[in-house]
């Protein structure tokens, strides 16, 4: 439970924000649930709650706190004997001399885990994102907690919350001092122990800049967490904490960017980062840096967009881009490409999945600003299981600033045939975007799990690779040549070279700018073959071919 505060309440923030009554209700009740120690947690921004879960409580005290004159008297009375600062018996100073780490000796909020192994995170947090990235420091409490170091409460916090950073006193009519709150021991947590307060460090951190050198914005708190989320990845590689919520936004890309919690999104900075990386190590983190400097006189979805746009770059483009290296996650990453983490990444679903029959499919999409919509064509005209992936991102920027925007609708149209107007996608499809603001709209494509070149053509061929196949050097198939059918499937047949089948099986046609049928190399057991020559047969309708492989087992 939060324990009561004695210290002088400040209001803070004389920046005023849209924040109805009802909402303020539902402020208050959250501030009451926390206090009560039964706190759920729901995702705030733009004066309204949606039904994601937080980490982080930083969201509800800034919003309390930037909008205290619309709460009622009592209301006000009430906000003022929680909003204080915890008390604690015990403390630690971080070797840094930066931060004193605040505790309970023994009882319920003793912290679970090694204070040391804190003050540690803390201090790196520091180094990182102020000496490394370059952020301006926290400003100082004037000696708040007893003395000028930043200080860092561990108390027994409810409801998977792992801590926050709340607002204190105000510096200038857009900053303010802070303090850490976080939990004691995180037992029940998708991180544990240590490495849960470790990230936790991270993420608060943050916020402490945020509020102390730029601004608080009801309407970007998504922005804030994402950030806050990302700056955990970026100290601590290792630990991850943030996969436990890329699920929200993989399941919903389709939604603008600032209905989500932000704790999802943290991949649009890891984007940023491991996208312009080859380019230089720090483009990415500067462009991030830059978007908060932007972020005092504009909204967030228009800060990032500036930011970007200063080093170079289209942020219509880039977020596009962002899109494609969303697909490819899971058992699509491509290894060496786009996400270094891919693989431990969720899927991104589709907006809808339409089978495509020839000559043309339309679809009519209602697309929300800062967003990207994936559009599926299961194609089985031609003889393949072909799918075809169109990706289309609005990036409408005014309309992410506007609460009152209602989308973009168009007409998305998939042709085996040259369109007028339209663009071409490969040699087997065409498309074409119809729509009154066209120009905020952006179309890349993926074709059998490729990025579609308008260059690329699906040949037969007469041979298997790769040769020879090597277990774990050459990869995990070897492709053996076929054709088309309208099943989309072929038999194989495997015999060494005294004639004895090793293995058969019927396989999806694998096409990519080869048509083939993909086999492991194992016998019908699963285990693998002795070294030597092997024969192979494939029939696709009343098509056979033949041949040889070299198959190596080191």
């Amino acid at each position: 439970m939060i324990k009561k505060l004695i210290l002088t309440f400040v209001l803070l923030f004389s920046v005023t924000f849209r924040v109805s009554p009802q909402n303020t209700d539902s402020l208050y009740n959250k501030l009451l649930q926390l206090r009560n120690g039964n706190f759920s947690g729901s995702k705030l921004g733009t004066g309204q709650l949606a039904s994601e879960p937080v980490k982080c409580a930083f969201g509800l005290f800034a919003s309390v706190k930037s909008n205290f004159d619309k709460f009622t008297k009592k209301q006000q009375n009430e906000i003022q004997q929680i909003l204080q600062r915890p008390l604690a018996d015990t403390s630690i100073v971080s070797p840094s001399g930066l931060f004193r780490i605040h505790y309970f000796f023994d009882n319920t909020n003793k912290p679970g885990y090694d204070l040391n192994e804190l003050a540690l995170a803390l201090d790196s947090s520091y180094n990182f994102e102020v000496n490394f990235l370059g952020y301006p420091p926290p400003p100082s409490d004037n000696n708040a907690g007893g003395d000028d170091k930043y200080d860092v409460y561990v108390l027994n916090l409810s409801g998977g919350l792992y801590g926050y950073t709340e607002p204190e006193t105000q510096v200038t009519n857009l900053t303010s001092t802070s303090f850490m709150v976080m939990d004691n021991d995180f037992s029940n947590y998708y991180t544990t122990g240590i490495n849960a307060a470790k990230v936790t460090a991270a993420h608060e951190f943050h916020h402490a800049i945020q509020l102390g050198n730029y601004i608080y914005r009801d309407e970007d708190v998504w922005y804030y967490e994402l950030t806050s989320t990302s700056m955990e990845e970026f100290v601590y590689d290792e630990i991850n904490d943030y996969y436990a919520y890329m699920k929200s936004y993989f399941n919903r890309p389709y939604n603008t960017i600032s209905a989500h919690s932000g704790y999802d999104m943290a991949v649009w900075n890891i984007f940023l980062v491991e996208r312009f990386a080859n380019i230089n190590n720090m483009l990415g983190f500067d462009i991030i840096k830059r978007s908060w400097e932007l972020m005092i006189d504009n909204r967030a979805v228009v800060s990032i967009a500036k930011a970007i746009q200063e080093k170079g770059y289209s942020f219509k483009q880039e977020f596009n881009t962002f899109g494609l290296w969303i697909f490819f996650t899971g058992y699509r990453t491509k290894a060496g490409q786009y996400f270094d983490e891919a693989a431990n990444y969720p899927l991104v679903q589709p907006t809808t999945t339409i089978e495509f029959v020839p000559p043309k499919k339309e679809v009519m999409i209602n697309s929300e600003p800062i967003s990207n919509n994936y559009i599926v064509f299961p194609d089985f005209s031609k003889g393949f299981n072909d799918t075809l992936v169109s990706i289309i991102s609005n990036t409408d920027i005014e309309g992410a600033a506007d609460p009152q925007n209602n989308g973009l609708k168009f007409d998305y149209i998939i042709s085996s045939e040259n369109l007028e107007g339209g663009r071409k996608i490969n040699a087997y499809y065409f498309s074409k975007i119809i729509a009154d603001n066209a120009g905020k709209l952006i179309e890349s494509n993926i074709f059998n799990n490729e990025p579609a070149s308008g260059t690329f053509e699906r040949n037969e061929i007469d041979y298997a690779y790769p040769q020879p196949f090597v277990y774990g050097t050459t990869g995990n198939y070897l492709y053996l040549p076929t054709s088309g059918n309208e099943s989309g499937y072929a038999y194989f047949n495997i015999y060494s070279t005294s004639m004895d089948l090793v293995y058969s099986g019927r396989e999806q046609i694998f096409s990519s700018d080869k048509i083939t049928v993909r086999w492991n190399g194992k016998d019908f057991n699963g285990n693998r073959l002795p070294t030597g020559i092997y024969l192979y047969v494939t029939k696709s309708g009343d098509t056979i071919k033949k041949g040889k492989i070299l198959i190596q087992n080191k």
